[in-house]
C-alpha cells in the first residue's frame, strides 16, 4: 500500500513537472497603452483619421486660412507576445498588436491589425511570416515623434504581409531578403476611381502576379554606432476598363533605396535616413505615376512613367535624466517629375500638385511610472506649383503654404 502511494506521488510530480514545462515553454504576455491627444492646426491640412496622421498644409487660399483643433484616443493600442516551444531547432514566437486607427477614413475608430506574424530564430539566422514592418520603413532606425505616423511623408510607413528571412553575416553584421504583399498601404493607381466598383487599388499589386522584393542590409549596435541600406523592386498591373469587353493590364515596375545611421549613447541619440525611389506612394509618401505622353492617344494598350521621389530627414534626441526627454526633428521631401515625359491630365498621385515639403517640429516628453506627457510643436511648409507645367509633371514656379501643428499628448502604458 506504501508502495503504492509512493508511486503515485511519483507519477504526480512528474505530471505536474511536465505541465510546468509545457506552461514555460508557451507564453503569453499582453501589452499596451491608452493615448489621448488635443491637437491644434492654424491652417487647414491634408491628414487622416480625424486628422491624427498630419502629411502637409492645403494649397494657400481663403478657404484654408482656417484654425482647426481636435481631440483624439483612437491610436490606443493592444498586442499579444507569443514564446512557444522549439521547431526544427529554432525558438518560436509570434505578435499580435492593433489599434483603433482603422484601415481607412471610412473605417477609423474600429480595430485594425498592425502586426500579426510568426518567427522561427535559430542562431544566426530567423525566418518571419505573417503581417510587419516594410524594410523601407526599418523598425530600427524611423523618427521616434509625438505625433502619431513616425513622421510619415517623410519616413517610409509601411506594415506588409510578408515572409522574411534574416541572416547574421557576422556579429554586428545581418542581411535580410523579404517578399511582400500590400495591404492596406498599396500604391496610388488608376482603379482607386473605381473602388465604388468593388475594385480596389490594392489589387493592383496583386495582379501582377510578383510580390516586392527587398533586400536589406544592416551593420552596427543597438548601442553605438548603425548603419544599413535597403534597395527593392515592385510590379504594378492596374487593369483598367477601356470598353465594354476590354481592359489595359500594361503593367509598371518601380524601385525603391534609401540609406540611415543611428548613434546612440543612451542619453543622446542622433538618426538619419535618405530615401529615394520610383512612386513612392505605398509608402504614404509623396508620388504616384501617370500615362504616357507618348501614349496620349490610345485608349487601350498604354503604358505609364512613375514620379521619383526623394525623402531626407534627420533627428537628435537627448535624456537628461531617465524621466524627461527632449528632441526635434528636421525632413524635407519633394517631387523630381517622372522617369518619362508623361500626359499631365492622367495622373495618379498623392498630390502631384506638390514641389516640397519641409517639416520642422521640437518636443519634449515626461515619463512617469507607467505614464507619459508629451508636448510637440510642428512648423510644416507646403510649396504647391503654379503656373506652367512641363512634360515631366514639374512646375516652374510655386507658392507655399504654412501650418504651425501643437500636440498635447497622455500615454498609459501596461
Amino acid at each position: 500500500m506504501k508502495n503504492h502511494i509512493l508511486l503515485l506521488v511519483i507519477f504526480a510530480a512528474i505530471f505536474t513537472g511536465v505541465k510546468s514545462q509545457d506552461k514555460e515553454k508557451s507564453t503569453v504576455q499582453w501589452y499596451g497603452y491608452i493615448n489621448y491627444e488635443s491637437i491644434f492646426d492654424s491652417y487647414e491640412s491634408v491628414t487622416t483619421r480625424d486628422a491624427e496622421l498630419y502629411l502637409f498644409p492645403s494649397r494657400k487660399g481663403d478657404n484654408n486660412a482656417n484654425g482647426q483643433f481636435e481631440m483624439l484616443a483612437l491610436q490606443s493600442r493592444l498586442g499579444i507576445n507569443v514564446k512557444g516551444p522549439s521547431v526544427l531547432g529554432a525558438q518560436t514566437s509570434g505578435k499580435i498588436e492593433g489599434d483603433f486607427f482603422g484601415t481607412s477614413e471610412n473605417f477609423k475608430n474600429l480595430f485594425r491589425i498592425r502586426h500579426a506574424f510568426m518567427k522561427l530564430k535559430w542562431e544566426k539566422a530567423s525566418l518571419l511570416m505573417g503581417q510587419y514592418w516594410h524594410p523601407m520603413f526599418g523598425p530600427e532606425v524611423f523618427p521616434r515623434v509625438i505625433a502619431f505616423g513616425a513622421a510619415a511623408i517623410y519616413n517610409p510607413l509601411n506594415r506588409a504581409p510578408q515572409i522574411r528571412f534574416d541572416y547574421n553575416l557576422a556579429p554586428g553584421f545581418r542581411a535580410t531578403f523579404a517578399a511582400l504583399g500590400h495591404g492596406y498601404h498599396f500604391s496610388k493607381g488608376p482603379t482607386s476611381d473605381y473602388a465604388g466598383n468593388a475594385i480596389d487599388a490594392s489589387d493592383d499589386q496583386r495582379d501582377a502576379g510578383v510580390p516586392d522584393m527587398q533586400i536589406q542590409l544592416l551593420a552596427g549596435k543597438k548601442k553605438g554606432f548603425q548603419v544599413g541600406v535597403t534597395a527593392g523592386y515592385m510590379m504594378l498591373e492596374p487593369r483598367v476598363p477601356t470598353g465594354e469587353d476590354t481592359i489595359n493590364d500594361n503593367t509598371i515596375g518601380t524601385y525603391n533605396f534609401n540609406a540611415f545611421a543611428k548613434y546612440n549613447t543612451g542619453r543622446f541619440t542622433a538618426q538619419a535616413k535618405f530615401s529615394y525611389g520610383q512612386n513612392m506612394s505605398q509608402y504614404v509618401m509623396l508620388g504616384g505615376y501617370g500615362k504616357l505622353l507618348s501614349d496620349v492617344n490610345k485608349t487601350h494598350n498604354y503604358g505609364y512613367t512613375p514620379y521619383k521621389i526623394y525623402s531626407i530627414w534627420g533627428e537628435l534626441a537627448y535624456k537628461p535624466n531617465d524621466n524627461l526627454q527632449v528632441g526635434i526633428f528636421g525632413g524635407l521631401t519633394g517631387n523630381l517629375g517622372t522617369e518619362e515625359k508623361v500626359d499631365t491630365d492622367n495622373t495618379y498621385t498623392r498630390d502631384g500638385k506638390i514641389s516640397q515639403l519641409v517639416r520642422i517640429s521640437p518636443r519634449i516628453s515626461y515619463t512617469i511610472n507607467h505614464f507619459r506627457f508629451g508636448f510637440e510643436y510642428m512648423y510644416n511648409t507646403a510649396d504647391y506649383g503654379t503656373g506652367d507645367l512641363d512634360e515631366y509633371g514639374v512646375y516652374g514656379e510655386t507658392e507655399q503654404s504654412v501650418n504651425h501643428r501643437i500636440i498635447l499628448a497622455a500615454r498609459y502604458f501596461f
